[in-house]
């Protein structure tokens, strides 16, 4: 069945609308506004359900020197995907509705949350297929637009599996972030990455570690 982009982003533009161009979680999710954000619980032992470990280490490179990171295994949403983010630097915040499920690992860095700097990996119910999502995020009522921001380079050169597409963006002089189109085993979806300048030495390759370490779910 195709999908009329104009008529899955109506919503997201009337949320637009009510809540501000701020790019609020649930308008980078889905058009409707049913989305219902919830905290995710510490895991402390290997998952049963993927039998992944929940804590691993892995080293960042921060303007040369090698820092050492605990990431934590993220999967409340193992039907769709899993991944690790910097344990106590990132704070996850999942939902699901009937229009998708989401997920945001925003930036915490010395206990500090910045709702400005994330990372947001959605699956959207309605959208099967990768000209689908292309569709949802570049179309004329789409996420790019809805949210003001300026594209300034596009490549299909991208170092994850999944990843399709990368869109650098901008949104005035402060704020600069990425749009990845995500496609793998049956399944599509989108991830940004969304940060102040002002974090660009940091929040990169903290970010890195969540996106390399995404599985899709079979």
């Amino acid at each position: 069945m195709h999908l009329h982009p104009v008529n899955v982003m109506s919503g997201a533009i009337l949320l637009l609308a009510s809540l501000g161009c701020a790019a609020p979680f649930q308008t980078q999710l889905s058009p409707g506004n049913s989305f219902t954000a919830t905290p995710t619980a510490i895991q402390t032992s290997y998952n049963s359900k993927s039998n992944q470990p929940t804590t691993k280490t892995d080293t960042i490179t921060v303007e040369g020197e090698k820092i050492p990171i605990t990431l934590k295994l993220y999967d409340q949403y193992s039907n769709l995907f899993t991944t690790y983010f910097p344990d106590g630097e990132f704070i996850a915040e999942g939902g699901s509705s009937g229009e998708g499920t989401g997920v945001r690992f925003i930036a915490n860095f010395g206990g500090n949350k910045n709702e400005n700097a994330y990372v947001h990996v959605a699956f959207l119910n309605n959208v099967k297929t990768l000209e689908q999502v292309k569709s949802f995020v570049n179309g004329k009522n789409g996420l790019i637009a809805s949210n003001k921001w300026r594209v300034v380079d596009r490549s299909q050169k991208v170092p994850y599996p999944w990843a399709k597409e990368k869109i650098v963006f901008s949104k005035g002089k402060n704020i600069v972030g990425t749009i990845y189109l995500g496609q793998q085993k049956g399944k599509v979806f989108y991830v940004i990455t969304h940060f102040p300048v002002e974090y660009g030495d940091g929040f990169p390759p903290r970010a890195d570690l969540i996106l390399k370490n995404i599985q899709v779910s079979g």
